[in-house]
């Protein structure tokens, strides 16, 4: 007995589902992750930190870049300050030391630190069954 399998290659099936790197459910997961990020990050400077994540994300990339010289400790939520004066400000070309005081935001408890672990946790399902229900769709 003789079987022949005639198959599309991986490519073609995943883009069939819309699965292809870039595709549509990839750009669906990026877009809303940025949507309910929003509502975690802190708010300094009007939505500043927000405005810089919007505009150096690529959707589809499956990265979220939230560019800024501040963006790496309001994601810690941890103080940084210069280690010759112990002020939040530094001089020139000087790194900052984490202390162990935690920043205080704004619309604390929504907004604050580790905002996007804070977001998957509260809407991963979310985001996971609207890109089942576009992979279940096709293109």
């Amino acid at each position: 007995m003789k079987v022949e399998l005639d198959m599309l290659p991986n490519e073609a099936l995943l883009k069939r589902r819309g699965l292809q790197e870039g595709g549509p459910v990839q750009k669906f997961i990026d877009s809303e992750s940025l949507r309910y990020m929003s509502d975690y990050m802190p708010r300094r400077q009007a939505g500043e930190l927000e405005h810089m994540m919007v505009l150096a994300t690529v959707i589809g990339s499956g990265q979220i870049d939230i560019p800024g010289p501040y963006a790496h400790y309001l994601h810690k939520g941890i103080l940084y300050v210069s280690p010759t004066t112990g002020s939040p400000w530094a001089k020139k070309d000087e790194i900052k030391v984490p202390t162990d005081r935690e920043l205080q935001y704004a619309g604390a408890p929504m907004r604050g630190k580790e905002f996007f672990p804070r977001m998957k946790a509260d809407h991963m399902d979310d985001i996971l069954s609207g890109a089942q229900a576009i992979a279940d769709k096709g293109n």
